[in-house]
């Protein structure tokens, strides 16, 4: 049993667009907190089982009680709920609704109610499938322990927590915020010193070669595509694991999108107003690709987006409202892992759904097709780690005559 996609499932757009009405909060803002807050819910659980006096009956008591279906922004937090916060993180349960606030762009109020309402889904829905299938305390901490990964892969990038004071479990999330980038190997033994001006000036000298080496190694990943075959070209977005810079494409009517620099939306519309749209043949169109940065399906479903993933999808909508001349065809693909013909009828319904997605959005008649590849394209072996077969399972569109 997927413990993990149990509670990513009960967290549904409507839930999202209900809470950020009640909250006067933007819907995005609100997906990216529940989002942060998810992993940091379940890791703590996994983290505190041994030093937390009755978590696993506090929360089997909660999802046998408590219908969680139905959440609000404006019921009051259940005592249980606020029982489980205090045990998990203490007084430091101000320090990461704080810093929530900060990485979503929410007030820290709404912050701290998502935090609560986020709980109640997560331990609402881990208690009923506790109760309904008669998992065991034991049982239930080693379903937590093997989705670790998971977990800690679930966490956003660019969202500090080396200010929380987590422990051990959080290490390899904590490692993530730094970038690797090649350097001298300087010795981490303190040594004697009279000249504090060397104090100062080695700190900035290294900060300035560690910014070099940095710059040269994005710019020489940036300039390297990815190829999906011999002939056709796959245009990506990032390369290297650093938080994504999002930015502001300004569009007519004074219509400004919030998208990744660099990213799917950027990138088509550079296309766009380049020469070679205008002049390249419908064959010529077939080997160049763009492949989405911020749609995502929820895991096993081929109707139903993770949160946040609308953003890109109003996105594209508003893009090829501005530009009513240009046609797409969306793409959808698997990794090698599983049945081949399911794969190919997965992706095709992904496909589908991505297109009438659009098609509600009124721009239709410019996604002149939807296909699924399934794994035909797919480079990785079906051997391989989940976080290596992640680049074979993507959604693109090209533009066609």
């Amino acid at each position: 049993m997927k413990i993990i996609n149990q509670v990513k499932e009960s967290i549904t757009p409507d839930f999202i667009s209900k809470i950020s009405s009640e909250l006067g909060e933007n819907e995005t803002s609100v997906s990216n907190a529940i989002q942060a807050y998810v992993p940091i819910l379940l890791g703590s659980v996994l983290e505190k089982k041994e030093t937390v006096s009755n978590l696993f009956e506090s929360i089997k008591t909660f999802g046998t009680k408590e219908n969680v279906t139905n959440l609000s922004a404006l019921q009051k937090t259940p005592d249980i709920i606020t029982g489980l916060k205090n045990k998990l993180f203490g007084s430091d349960v101000y320090s990461i609704s704080d810093t929530v606030a900060e990485y979503s762009g929410l007030s820290e109020t709404s912050s701290s109610k998502i935090l609560d309402l986020t709980a109640m889904k997560a331990f609402g829905t881990l208690g009923k499938e506790i109760d309904s299938n008669q998992i065991g305390e034991n049982d239930f901490f080693k379903l937590i322990k093997n989705s670790k990964d998971e977990i800690l892969k679930l966490l956003p990038v660019g969202l500090s927590l080396s200010a929380l004071g987590f422990g051990a479990f959080w290490k390899p999330a904590l490692k993530k915020e730094t970038v690797d980038i090649p350097s001298h190997n300087y010795s981490n033994k303190k040594k004697k010193s009279s000249g504090g001006f060397l104090k100062t000036l080695i700190p900035i000298l290294l900060l300035l070669l560690a910014a070099f080496f940095l710059f040269k190694y994005c710019k020489g990943k940036s300039e390297e595509p990815v190829v999906e075959d011999a002939n056709v070209k796959r245009i990506t977005t990032d390369t290297i694991k650093v938080p994504k810079e999002v930015s502001s494409i300004h569009l007519d009517g004074d219509i400004n999108l919030k998208a990744y620099q660099n990213g799917l939306e950027d990138q088509i519309i550079t296309f766009i107003h380049s020469p070679e749209f205008n002049t390249l043949t419908e064959e010529q169109l077939k080997t160049k690709w763009f492949d989405f940065d911020n749609v995502n399906f929820v895991f096993g479903k081929t109707d139903q987006l993770e949160p946040g993933s609308e953003v890109q999808v109003e996105n594209l909508t508003a893009i090829l409202k501005e530009y009513p001349g240009v046609k797409i065809k969306i793409g959808a693909y698997t990794d090698r892992k599983g049945d081949d013909k399911l794969n190919k009828e997965i992706s095709q319904k992904r496909a589908d759904f991505l297109k009438s997605e659009l098609t509600k959005q009124g721009v239709g008649t410019q996604v002149v097709s939807a296909e699924g590849y399934g794994e035909e394209f797919a480079k990785v072996d079906e051997s391989a780690s989940d976080e290596e077969r992640a680049s074979d399972r993507k959604m693109s569109l090209r533009f066609t005559k």
